[in-house]
Protein backbone atom coordinates (compact mmCIF):
# COMPACT_ATOMS: atom_id res chain seq x y z
CA UNK A 1 0.00 0.00 0.00
CA UNK A 2 2.86 2.15 0.79
CA UNK A 3 4.62 1.68 -2.10
CA UNK A 4 1.54 2.19 -4.86
CA UNK A 5 0.72 5.22 -2.39
CA UNK A 6 4.44 7.01 -2.93
CA UNK A 7 3.86 6.20 -6.52
CA UNK A 8 1.09 7.44 -6.97
CA UNK A 9 1.93 10.65 -5.40
CA UNK A 10 4.99 10.90 -6.61
CA UNK A 11 3.97 11.04 -9.92
CA UNK A 12 1.19 13.58 -9.19
CA UNK A 13 3.07 15.63 -7.75
CA UNK A 14 5.41 15.91 -10.91
CA UNK A 15 2.53 16.17 -13.21
CA UNK A 16 0.62 19.00 -11.45
CA UNK A 17 4.54 20.66 -11.07
CA UNK A 18 4.74 20.06 -15.04
CA UNK A 19 1.40 21.11 -16.06
CA UNK A 20 2.08 24.65 -13.42
CA UNK A 21 5.73 25.39 -14.71
CA UNK A 22 5.13 24.45 -18.12
CA UNK A 23 1.35 25.80 -18.89
CA UNK A 24 0.64 24.76 -22.22
CA UNK A 25 3.87 23.26 -23.68
CA UNK A 26 3.71 20.47 -21.64
CA UNK A 27 -0.04 19.37 -22.55
CA UNK A 28 1.51 16.64 -25.26
CA UNK A 29 3.77 15.47 -23.05
CA UNK A 30 0.68 15.03 -20.04
CA UNK A 31 -1.35 13.71 -22.83
CA UNK A 32 0.97 10.94 -23.54
CA UNK A 33 1.50 10.09 -19.64
CA UNK A 34 -2.12 9.47 -18.88
CA UNK A 35 -1.79 5.66 -19.31
CA UNK A 36 0.64 5.77 -16.94
CA UNK A 37 -1.49 7.40 -14.47
CA UNK A 38 -3.96 5.58 -15.43
CA UNK A 39 -1.65 2.31 -14.68
CA UNK A 40 -0.84 3.91 -11.33
CA UNK A 41 -4.33 4.63 -9.77
CA UNK A 42 -4.96 1.02 -10.66
CA UNK A 43 -1.98 -0.23 -8.07
CA UNK A 44 -3.56 2.16 -5.93
CA UNK A 45 -6.86 0.92 -5.87
CA UNK A 46 -5.03 -2.74 -5.91
CA UNK A 47 -3.12 -1.81 -3.05
CA UNK A 48 -5.89 -0.95 -1.16
CA UNK A 49 -8.64 -3.45 -1.81
CA UNK A 50 -5.49 -6.33 -1.11
CA UNK A 51 -5.41 -4.21 2.50
CA UNK A 52 -9.09 -4.20 2.51
CA UNK A 53 -8.76 -7.99 2.17
CA UNK A 54 -6.45 -8.90 4.90
CA UNK A 55 -5.82 -6.03 6.74
CA UNK A 56 -7.12 -4.60 10.75
CA UNK A 57 -10.43 -2.36 10.88
CA UNK A 58 -7.40 0.37 12.12
CA UNK A 59 -5.28 -0.81 9.12
CA UNK A 60 -8.24 -0.32 6.44
CA UNK A 61 -9.37 2.71 7.56
CA UNK A 62 -6.13 4.40 7.28
CA UNK A 63 -5.49 3.15 3.91
CA UNK A 64 -9.01 4.35 3.01
CA UNK A 65 -7.40 7.59 4.62
CA UNK A 66 -4.89 7.75 2.19
CA UNK A 67 -6.03 6.81 -0.94
CA UNK A 68 -8.88 9.63 -0.19
CA UNK A 69 -5.74 12.49 0.02
CA UNK A 70 -4.26 10.71 -2.89
CA UNK A 71 -7.17 11.21 -4.78
CA UNK A 72 -7.99 14.65 -3.36
CA UNK A 73 -4.75 16.11 -5.14
CA UNK A 74 -5.68 18.63 -7.88
CA UNK A 75 -3.76 18.30 -10.68
CA UNK A 76 -5.00 21.00 -11.89
CA UNK A 77 -4.48 23.50 -9.28
CA UNK A 78 -2.64 26.85 -10.95
CA UNK A 79 -1.71 28.12 -7.64
CA UNK A 80 1.58 26.25 -5.98
CA UNK A 81 0.06 27.24 -1.61
CA UNK A 82 -3.06 24.85 -2.30
CA UNK A 83 -1.74 22.26 -4.03
CA UNK A 84 1.30 22.22 -1.12
CA UNK A 85 -1.42 21.93 1.15
CA UNK A 86 -3.19 18.84 -0.31
CA UNK A 87 0.10 17.62 -0.36
CA UNK A 88 1.15 17.59 2.85
CA UNK A 89 -1.99 15.96 3.62
CA UNK A 90 -1.14 13.27 1.65
CA UNK A 91 2.35 12.99 3.52
CA UNK A 92 0.17 13.34 6.70
CA UNK A 93 -1.92 10.20 5.82
CA UNK A 94 1.01 8.40 4.77
CA UNK A 95 2.77 8.90 8.27
CA UNK A 96 -0.69 8.17 9.89
CA UNK A 97 -1.19 4.56 7.35
CA UNK A 98 2.50 3.76 8.37
CA UNK A 99 2.18 4.04 12.01
CA UNK A 100 -0.62 2.48 12.56
CA UNK A 101 0.83 -0.41 10.05
CA UNK A 102 3.68 -0.84 12.45
CA UNK A 103 1.66 -0.69 15.27
CA UNK A 104 -0.95 -3.63 14.36
CA UNK A 105 2.42 -5.40 13.56
CA UNK A 106 3.72 -5.06 16.49
CA UNK A 107 6.75 -2.88 15.36
CA UNK A 108 6.81 -0.75 17.95
CA UNK A 109 7.54 -1.72 21.82
CA UNK A 110 5.32 -3.34 23.98
CA UNK A 111 4.78 -1.78 27.53
CA UNK A 112 6.48 -4.99 28.58
CA UNK A 113 9.58 -5.24 26.69
CA UNK A 114 11.91 -2.55 28.77
CA UNK A 115 14.99 -3.43 27.35
CA UNK A 116 13.27 -3.00 23.66
CA UNK A 117 11.79 0.42 24.38
CA UNK A 118 15.47 1.37 26.23
CA UNK A 119 17.20 0.43 23.11
CA UNK A 120 14.70 2.38 21.00
CA UNK A 121 15.27 5.43 22.86
CA UNK A 122 18.89 5.29 23.38
CA UNK A 123 18.85 5.00 19.43
CA UNK A 124 17.00 8.03 19.21
CA UNK A 125 18.61 10.21 21.34
CA UNK A 126 21.71 9.44 19.74
CA UNK A 127 20.61 10.22 16.22
CA UNK A 128 18.72 13.53 17.48
CA UNK A 129 22.29 14.40 18.89
CA UNK A 130 24.32 13.34 15.68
Amino acid sequence: MLDASTRSFAYSHQFANLRREAGRASYKLLTAQMPVMWEISSDLISALNGVRLCGSVQVIDAAEKLVTAAGNLDLNERKADPFQLQAEAVVAAQKTSLDTCREELSYNARWYQLLRKRKEKRFLQQRAAG
